[in-house]
């Protein structure tokens, strides 16, 4: 037996151990019916989530389309669409056979055709899409069930990729007109729910489709059944958070995501509301242009990282330090396999002004402002950092102009190295590392150093996961010796649920599973 054979019977029997682990917190039923209304905090443009690697794009979409597979609550990915797969013996295909049955929403039937045109499409995509191109060198329908993904080398990471938002299947319908960069006029998909208005300026109404035709695993995450316990769940676009708050406690809304952690003792002192903390939610972090501009010189981003103090950044942004660790690692999940924090220097978290002055010294440097993208939706997480940050930073005669702009301008200017030096961003807990979108050279911020991408192809084409984790811990030390992003800490999450909402996500993995949310029993 191949190693990639054996590694697709670990995976899922570990999997399936995991998911029936996690049902002692998921037994309880909930009755259908009723209205889920979720306050959040922004919306894309559009809900086709292939267009950017924004993960804002990808709210609506998680709710009502899905992919080939999809990620349980230990971050492994799970056969959704497929019913199963399998590598050849010299590890160089990968053979996924469809469920028998499938339909798209609008009633056509899902086809093998489908998977590829979806797949194509988001192979020429940016971030993970390109991770995909990489080690793909065709895709074909073999019949109308089957479809056959030829690799350019033997490679464990293709069902981790294809479990991530982007590598949803959309009908024909759906996909014309669209391309990598244009997006979708509607999405037509397979999931739980249909997307009955969307209106990037409100917010958006999803409708259960009642033919759905659910796993029947039990509910993980994204993985297993989906019980579609709404018949309507609403998205209601509210920027200001202490808006989602007020709305919360009046019970104009349901679920108010994104809160700040000052607004804890509010929801708790209120009989009605719950304040919901998810630990080791992601990393808050900066990305630097490797690119172009004065940030491409290495020795400026070394010494950006040691001016640094951290816990005032992280302070600022989430303002309890109850709800932050000043962990280093790039994957703010402990519980995640890939957690490492190798080659993160001594004292992390602490200004080193000799190493400032040193590589000020050894650098090209001359008190340019760096530009410092930040969207104005993102107060808390991106303006807050930048303004902490760019106070010390200017200590050592660094300058920074914080340019703030709506998120469509700042996604279009942070795309183009010759607009920004440096954006504020935050980093999720990916499946698989060849899945981070930071270090997939396409991603801006453009880190195309010789020896990460040698790295990365040989994490991707490397099979036994020992020997991937010792790699990807290469590749952390790298990011800590060339910084070509800077983390600040890790994050937990916050947001607010009225009494009575039933399954409220309580682990990162969870994400955005409202179909597995179930209203209050009044809505």
């Amino acid at each position: 037996m191949t190693k990639l054979k054996t590694l697709q019977r670990m995976l899922l029997a570990g999997a399936s151990l995991a998911i029936v682990a996690a049902q002692p917190a998921l037994a309880q039923e909930f009755e259908r019916g009723g209205t889920l209304r979720i306050g959040i905090s922004q919306m894309a443009p559009s809900p086709d989530p292939v267009v950017t690697t924004f993960g804002v794009n990808w709210l609506t979409a998680s709710i009502a389309c899905e992919g080939l597979f999809a990620t349980d609550e230990t971050w492994t990915p799970q056969p959704m669409l497929a019913e199963s797969f399998e590598y050849s013996d010299d590890g160089k295909t990968l053979t996924v056979t469809l469920r028998e049955g499938l339909k798209f929403q609008s009633g056509a039937d899902l086809t093998s055709a489908d998977v590829v045109a979806s797949l194509e499409r988001f192979r020429e995509s940016a971030g993970i899409g390109a991770s995909f191109k990489g080690v793909t060198e065709s895709i074909e329908a073999v019949d109308e069930r089957t479809v056959r993904f030829n690799l350019t080398t033997p490679t464990p990471i293709v069902p981790g990729i294809l479990a991530g938002q982007q590598a949803i299947i959309l009908s024909p319908a759906s996909l014309e007109g669209a391309s990598p960069t244009e997006a979708a006029r509607s999405l037509d998909c397979t999931g739980p729910y249909t997307i009955s208005s969307y209106m990037p300026d409100q917010g958006a109404t999803l409708t259960r489709w009642e033919e759905y035709q659910s796993r029947s695993e039990p509910s993980s995450a994204a993985a297993g059944t989906k019980h579609a316990y709404a018949d309507t769940i609403q998205l209601r676009l509210m920027p200001e958070a202490s808006v989602r708050r007020d709305s919360l406690i009046t019970g104009e809304i349901d679920i108010a995501m994104e809160l700040p952690t000052d607004f804890y003792d509010a929801l708790q002192n209120d009989p009605n509301t719950e304040a919901v903390v998810v630990p080791n939610n992601q990393s808050l972090a900066v990305v630097l242009n490797t690119k172009d501009g004065p940030m491409a010189d290495v020795n400026l981003r070394r010494a950006f990282f040691y001016a640094l103090e951290m816990e005032p950044i992280m302070l600022a942004s989430v303002g309890n330090p109850e709800f932050y660790t000043l962990d280093p690692s790039w994957i703010p999940d402990p519980n995640s396999f890939w957690y490492t924090t190798a080659g993160v220097p001594e004292g992390f978290g602490s200004p080193n002004p000799e190493k400032v002055e040193e590589y000020l010294a050894a650098s090209n440097y001359n008190g340019e402002p760096i530009r410092w993208l930040v969207a104005s939706e993102q107060y808390q997480k991106h303006y807050l950092p930048a303004i902490t940050a760019s106070q010390q930073l200017e200590e050592y005669g660094i300058n920074v102009e914080i340019v703030e702009s709506p998120m469509a301008n700042y996604i279009q200017a942070r795309a183009d190295s010759a607009q920004m030096d440096a954006f504020s961003s935050f980093l999720p807990t990916y499946v698989d590392p060849t899945s981070i979108a930071y270090l997939n050279a396409t991603y801006p911020g453009f880190w195309t150093d010789p020896t990460k991408m040698e790295l990365m192809e040989k994490l991707a084409s490397t099979i036994d996961p020992d020997e991937r984790k010792a790699i990807f811990e290469e590749v952390h030390a790298l990011a800590y010796d060339q910084f070509p992003w800077v983390k600040y800490g890790t994050e937990a999450n916050m947001y607010g649920i009225r009494a009575g909402v039933g399954n409220p996500a309580r682990v990162p993995a969870r994400g955005y599973d409202y179909y597995n949310v179930a209203p209050p029993a009044a809505n």
